[in-house]
C-alpha cells in the first residue's frame, strides 16, 4: 500500500512540516536470539513504513493529485491537465517511456534470483541489470545500449539516473571482478548422495573484426574465419542445459586445457562430488581423463574417426554391433556404447555422392574449356580437379591424371566402401559404473550436448550477440561474455513462460515494447503511472509474468546522452 504521509514538528518554537510518500509493507517480525523450542507458533509479521520520496517541495495541487492516484481516486474536474483514471480518459494524453520490457525482465529476474546474485543495492549492480536486460532486448554495443535507455523508463524501475558509455564500462569491469561469486550464487543446489550429477561442457570460438582485443589470437576458427583473430569460449552446463558458468580464453587455446578448467571449476568452486561430466569427441584426453580420476569423476564423451577405425583394425570392436539401437562393449575397463543412425548414414551417403557429382562436372567443364583454348596449360586444370577432391575429402577412393590434355579419374570402389562403412556410425566411451547408468542412459547423456550446442548458437549468432565484440580490454571482454551468459538464463526462463502461447522470446519482447506508461499530472513534471488496462496481445504476455510493479516515483527526465558530437559521415 503506498500512501501519504504528513508528518509535524515543533522545535525551538519553530514549526517543520514535511509530506512524504510511504510504502507500507508486511515483514517477519524480529525473533529472539536463539533456536526456537519444538512446537513454536509461527513468527508473527509487522508492518513497516519505507519512504519512497520526499514531496514537501511539490506544489500541493500536484501532491493532491498523488494522493488521490494513491487511493485510487479519480483527478478533479477542474484541472484538465491531468489524467482521470477509469475509462473517461481525458483527449490529453501523454504517453511516457516504454516501460513494459524493462519491468517484465526485472520481475522474471527476480524470481529466478538472477537479481539477488548480481546485487542491486549500488549504482553499478543496477546497471549491470541493466546490460542483462538490453543484452536480451537490444544486443549491440555499449553506446548502443545508452541510446536505448532514453526510451525506456530506467529510472523508475532500476532507480539509476542518467548514465553513459564509460559507466556501462565501468559497470562491466565491476561484473566480472565478482563473477564467481555470481555463478556460484547462481549454480544449482548439490544432488542427492545417491544421486549422480550431469554437467556438459563445450567449446567454440567467436571471431573479431578488429585485431587490438587482448584476448584475441589467431587459432582453429570454428566459424570458418580465415584470417581472423579470435579467443575460445568454454561454457558449462547442468544435465538440463541450464547455464552455469562462461570462460573466455585466447584465440590459440585447444580444448583439452580448457576441459582442465571445467573439472577445476567443478571440484573446487562448486563443491561438487558425485559428477558425470560430459564433452565432444576430441575433448577428453588423456589429461583430462587423468584430472577426472584424481577428482573422482567419471566421464561421457565420444570417439574420433580416427579412434574408432583403430579399434576396428585390433578386433576390439565389430561392424555387425553397429545398429540402430545402442549396442554395448566393455573393453579395457570401459565401456564403448555404438549405435549407426540410419539417417545421419543416409544423409552422408547422398552428401558424398552429390559432392562426387558436382566435382565430376567442374572436371568436365574444364576439360572442354581446354579443349576449345589451346593456350590453356591442363597442368593447372589437375591442379584444380586435386584441389576438389581435397576440399571435398574425396581423394581417398577417387585418383585423378592428365591423359593428353583431358583431365580423367579412376575410382576405388573397394576404399569407397570403407571409408563409407563408418557413416553415421559413432561411438561413446564412458566409465560410468553400470549400477549408475545403463547403455541407454550413457546414450542419450551425451545426446544432451546438442542443449550446449543450441546455447551456443543462441549466444553467439542468435538471440544475444555475443559477437561481434565492441571491447578491446581483458576483464571488460570477460564482463560482456558473463553478461551474455546471465541473459542466457534469462531467456531460456522467458522461453518456458511464452511457449505454451505459441510465441517466441522475441515475439514476447516486441509487444512489451507497447507497455507504456502515462503522464500522472501537468506537462511540466515528469511524473509517470501504469495504464489502467492493456490490449490482448499485451495482456496475455502479462499473465505468464510476473505481476508489474508499480513505477518508482521519479520527477526527473528520462536518460539522455551525454555525446554530442555527430558520427563520422554524418552531418
Amino acid at each position: 500500500i503506498v500512501f501519504i504521509k504528513r508528518n509535524r514538528t515543533v522545535l525551538a518554537g519553530k514549526d517543520y512540516q514535511s509530506i512524504l510518500l510511504v510504502q507500507g509493507k508486511r515483514v517477519p517480525a524480529k525473533r529472539p536470539p536463539g533456536r526456537p523450542a519444538a512446537g513454536a507458533p509461527a513468527p508473527k509479521s509487522v508492518v513497516v513504513h519505507e519512504t519512497l520520496a520526499n514531496l514537501s517541495k511539490l506544489p500541493p495541487d500536484l501532491i493532491d493529485l498523488i494522493e488521490r492516484h494513491c487511493q485510487g481516486q479519480p483527478s478533479p474536474p477542474d484541472r484538465p491537465s491531468s489524467l482521470p483514471s477509469g475509462t473517461d480518459a481525458c483527449a490529453d494524453i501523454h504517453l511516457g517511456p516504454c516501460y513494459g520490457v524493462l519491468a517484465a525482465l526485472h520481475g522474471l529476474a527476480r524470481e529466478i534470483g538472477l537479481v539477488q546474485a548480481v546485487g542491486e543495492q549500488s549504482r553499478s549492480q543496477r546497471l549491470a541489470l541493466f546490460l542483462i536486460f538490453a543484452r536480451l532486448a537490444h544486443q549491440g554495443s555499449r553506446l548502443s545500449a545508452a541510446r536505448w535507455s532514453e526510451d525506456h523508463a530506467v529510472k523508475e524501475i532500476l532507480q539509476v539516473g542518467s548514465f553513459d558509455e564509460d559507466d556501462l564500462y565501468a559497470a562491466l569491469a565491476d561484473l566480472q571482478q565478482r563473477q564467481e561469486s555470481i555463478e556460484a550464487a547462481l549454480a544449482p543446489k548439490a544432488a542427492a548422495p545417491s544421486a549422480r550429477a550431469i554437467y556438459l561442457y563445450d567449446v567454440t570460438s567467436v571471431y573479431f573484426e578488429g585485431l587490438e582485443n587482448e584476448l584475441a589470437d589467431f587459432g582453429y576458427n570454428r566459424d570458418g574465419k580465415k584470417g581472423k583473430k579470435q579467443l575460445v569460449a568454454g561454457l558449462l552446463t547442468d544435465g538440463k542445459g541450464e547455464p552455469i558458468s562462461i570462460e573466455l580464453y585466447r584465440g590459440n587455446t585447444g580444448d583439452p586445457p580448457t576441459f582442465l578448467d571445467a573439472v577445476q571449476k567443478l571440484k573446487v568452486r562448486f563443491g561438487a562430488e558425485e559428477v558425470a561430466l560430459v564433452g565432444d569427441r576430441g575433448m577428453i584426453k588423456r589429461l583430462g581423463k587423468a584430472a577426472l580420476g584424481e577428482a573422482k569423476f567419471c566421464y561421457v564423451t565420444a570417439l574420433t574417426d580416427p579412434q574408432i577405425r583403430a579399434l576396428l583394425a585390433k578386433k576390439g570392436l565389430q561392424l555387425e554391433l553397429f545398429e540402430d539401437q545402442p549396442a554395448e562393449v566393455e573393453l579395457n575397463g570401459k565401456r564403448y556404447v555404438l549405435r549407426c543412425n540410419p539417417r545421419t548414414q543416409a544423409r552422408e551417403r547422398a552428401r558424398r555422392a552429390d559432392q562426387w557429382g558436382r566435382v565430376q562436372a567442374k572436371i568436365t567443364a574444364r576439360n572442354r574449356e581446354v579443349e576449345h583454348k589451346p593456350r590453356t596449360d591442363p597442368n593447372r586444370s589437375l591442379k584444380q580437379a586435386q584441389g576438389l577432391l581435397t576440399k571435398y575429402r574425396l581423394q581417398g577412393w577417387v585418383k585423378v591424371e592428365l591423359a593428353g590434355r583431358k583431365v580423367v579419374w579412376t575410382e576405388d570402389e573397394r576404399a569407397r566402401q570403407k571409408q563409407a562403412e563408418l557413416d553415421g556410425c559413432y561411438v561413446i566411451e564412458s566409465d560410468l559404473p553400470k549400477e549408475v547408468a545403463s547403455t541407454q542412459q550413457v546414450h542419450d547423456r551425451y545426446l544432451d550436448l546438442t542443449q550446449v550446442e543450441r546455447d551456443f548458437r543462441t549466444l553467439k549468432t542468435g538471440l544475444l550477440e555475443l559477437r561481434p565484440i565492441f571491447l578491446r580490454k581483458e576483464g571488460r571482454t570477460r564482463g560482456h561474455a558473463l553478461v551474455c551468459l546471465l541473459a542466457l538464463k534469462l531467456a531460456r526462463e522467458l522461453d518456458r513462460r511464452l511457449a505454451p502461447l505459441g510465441l517466441t522470446v522475441e515475439d514476447g519482447l516486441e509487444r512489451l515494447k507497447a507497455v507504456r506508461l502515462v503522464r500522472l499530472g501537468n506537462s511540466e513534471v515528469e511524473l509517470w503511472r501504469l495504464p489502467t488496462s492493456y490490449p490482448q496481445a499485451q495482456s496475455e504476455i502479462l499473465e505468464v509474468l510476473p505481476k508489474l510493479k508499480p513505477p518508482m516515483l521519479s520527477l526527473r527526465k528520462p536518460n539522455k546522452r551525454r555525446l554530442t558530437n555527430p558520427r563520422k559521415g554524418r552531418a
